[in-house]
């Protein structure tokens, strides 16, 4: 048998070549060709929660508007339980093509320093479409604990390690994790005690089963102004329009504290770059519309900002974050 001639071997290089440019020129054309068809069936946000709580409202505000833009219904998919990771795992073993999307919270940052057998990558195994929205809480107490400043409270704290009690949405939930902090940077030992939900809990903290919450302003505003709780601090830098005369916890004396409730919204990794910058895209203009705005504003949320690119740095830096407040306040899966 005799070798190929070198004439031959050029040809089969040429064709080799070829094809390999062709290749190249088809790839960015599948791209664009994946992100002008996109969506081309329903499309699923699933919730880690239940329905009526924060994440379900900004999933059906994105669904409602995102469905009637793109022209294809986005159905919000509630799926609560195992900390929010049975919901993450459907989404991990999704197809990567945009019709499965995740909306999470701080939780989701939170769980990589809980459990040491997840079966997917929080960083490596999704990849952020867009920040949402970010939520102020507020720390209130039952107004028989006799504080009225953040000051107060924490004075009190210290003088009796351990034995002032906080409420919970569960553990490691967004309101334990935020108290967890306040622990950390003001240096007292506040006792824990975890509730199957944030309803649950505000009741307890109104009934004087417990003597403090921290809990979204917009769900604790009513009991406030009704003097069934007292208003301590914000927990956001800054002050929210809803509460303008309670300070932020800086202000009230805990210097740096800045936390809270973030909303993001993730797609499976692998899901074409086209795909999600049109997402991102199309969640940026419908934010600034005068219907979402009003219905933000309302929940006293602040729009989400920044590229994918921005959210995925956020979302490390949480993970760093959240690591150092589960270490330093012993927090193990209950």
């Amino acid at each position: 048998m005799f070798p190929p001639s070198r004439s031959s071997m050029n040809r089969r290089n040429a064709l080799l070549a070829c094809t390999l440019s062709l290749a190249g020129l088809l790839a960015p054309l599948s791209a664009a060709q994946a992100a002008s068809s996109y969506p081309d069936k329903p499309v699923r946000i699933l919730v880690p929660f239940p329905a009526g709580g924060a994440a379900d409202v900004f999933a059906r505000i994105l669904g409602e508007k995102l469905g009637s833009e793109m022209n294809q219904p986005f159905l919000v998919e509630n799926r609560p339980g195992g900390g929010g990771i049975i919901a993450t795992e459907s989404a991990f073993r999704s197809a990567a093509d945009g019709h499965t999307l995740l909306l999470v919270t701080v939780g989701h940052a939170v769980n990589p320093s809980l459990y040491s057998n997840l079966n997917y990558d929080t960083l490596k195994d999704f990849t952020p479409v867009s920040m949402i929205a970010t939520l102020p809480s507020v720390l209130s107490v039952n107004p028989q604990v006799g504080v009225n400043s953040l000051a107060e409270l924490i004075e009190q704290a210290k003088a009796a390690p351990g034995k002032m009690t906080y409420a919970s949405a569960g553990n490691a939930s967004t309101s334990h994790m935020a108290m967890a902090q306040l622990n950390t940077m003001a240096g007292i030992a506040l006792s824990h005690v975890p509730y199957r939900g944030a309803p649950p809990a505000l009741t307890d903290v109104v009934g004087g089963h417990v003597q403090m919450i921290i809990d979204p302003v917009v769900t604790s505003k009513p009991m406030i102004e009704k003097g069934s709780l007292r208003a301590l601090a914000v927990t956001s830098a800054e002050r929210t329009p809803l509460l303008p005369d309670v300070p932020t916890m800086q202000e009230a004396g805990v210097p740096g504290y800045d936390f809270s409730a973030w909303f993001m919204l993730l797609a499976p990794a692998g899901t074409p770059p086209a795909v999600i910058d049109a997402l991102h895209e199309k969640i940026q203009e419908i934010q600034q519309t005068e219907d979402v705005k009003a219905r933000y504003t309302a929940l006293g949320a602040q729009p989400g900002q920044g590229t994918p690119a921005d959210a995925a740095e956020f979302l490390r830096r949480e993970v760093e974050r959240y690591a150092l407040v589960v270490r330093e306040n012993n927090i193990t899966v209950e």
